[in-house]
């Protein structure tokens, strides 16, 4: 089983919704599980050239250099330098991940998913878009067709509209309608409504990989697990059990694996009161990768 994962991935006295212990958690889960079938692949920090693939210059002037302008102050997160450099190793992270998967079949980024930043400024929980930089490279690179599958409770607005007009990826996104954030155009958008349970919410996903069937060939896809669509999660406002998200894995492992597709797994949004909750949560993705690849 081919994972990435870097230590750096972890920030000391972290007081913040956004649970970031939940990497090293699940990582040391996935070891427990996997043993020695366990590949632990490191990813190296990006270049700036590399990171402006997506980004603009003026932004990561800004980011790099942590200067609390209006382009960088739009996340909601703080600004400091172990931080950014944690995130920019996600974003080599998700670029190591995309490499690994065209060969191997599958790879499971513990990390990534920062799908709400922009282009030219951050957003949410997000500073780089490590989705859409691995995308990129991987455009730029092997010209190879690239779906962004992204079941997170919250619209992957940047990297929709980052996509936008782009014909070589395709975005799909299943989200909660009636929630954060406002919405940009991806090419398939599936809104829900507050509630929705598992066998709903399921039907809805099989809706939409029939529909990418017949619009777009990938040759790699991205999915985007977040997992903050679960019933405790204290930024979703969906209902799915653990085994309506585990099934959720599942399905689009299966989809991957019968299309012949290769598949990276980024990790995104996932807010239960225990963050054991959450890995759990995330490592049911993993173990479905492991299953299915």
């Amino acid at each position: 089983m081919d994972i990435v994962f870097d230590d750096s991935y972890r920030y000391d006295n972290w007081d913040h919704v956004f649970p970031v212990i939940k990497y090293r958690m699940l990582y040391e889960k996935i070891q427990e599980y996997a043993g020695n079938m366990l590949m632990v692949h490191r990813p190296v920090s990006p270049s700036e050239d590399t990171l402006a693939l997506i980004h603009t210059r003026e932004y990561l002037d800004d980011l790099l250099n942590c200067r609390q302008t209006p382009i960088t102050m739009s996340s909601e997160f703080p600004l400091f330098p172990e931080l950014i450099n944690g995130m920019r190793m996600m974003a080599g992270g998700s670029i190591l991940a995309a490499e690994v998967a065209l060969e191997e079949g599958a790879a499971f980024h513990v990390g990534g998913g920062f799908h709400h930043a922009f282009a030219g400024h951050a957003e949410g929980f997000c500073y780089f878009n490590d989705i859409a930089i691995g995308a990129q490279c991987v455009l730029n690179e092997t010209g190879k067709k690239v779906l962004v599958i992204d079941l997170d409770v919250h619209q992957g607005n940047g990297t929709a509209r980052i996509f936008q007009g782009n014909d070589s990826v395709f975005t799909f996104s299943v989200h909660q309608e009636n929630n954060y954030p406002e919405k940009q155009k991806s090419d398939l958008d599936i809104g829900l409504e507050d509630g929705i349970e598992d066998e709903a919410y399921l039907k809805a996903l099989d809706q939409g990989l029939a529909i990418i069937e017949q619009k777009f060939s990938p040759d790699l896809v991205f999915y985007v697990a977040g997992v903050d669509l679960h019933c405790n999660d204290q930024l979703g406002g969906l209902s799915l059990t653990d085994e309506g998200v585990y099934k959720r894995d599942r399905r689009v492992m299966e989809f991957c694996k019968s299309k012949g597709v290769p598949v990276v797994v980024v990790l995104a949004g996932g807010y239960s009161l225990k963050i054991e909750d959450t890995v759990k949560l995330h490592f049911g993705a993993c173990k479905a990768m492991h299953e299915v690849f």
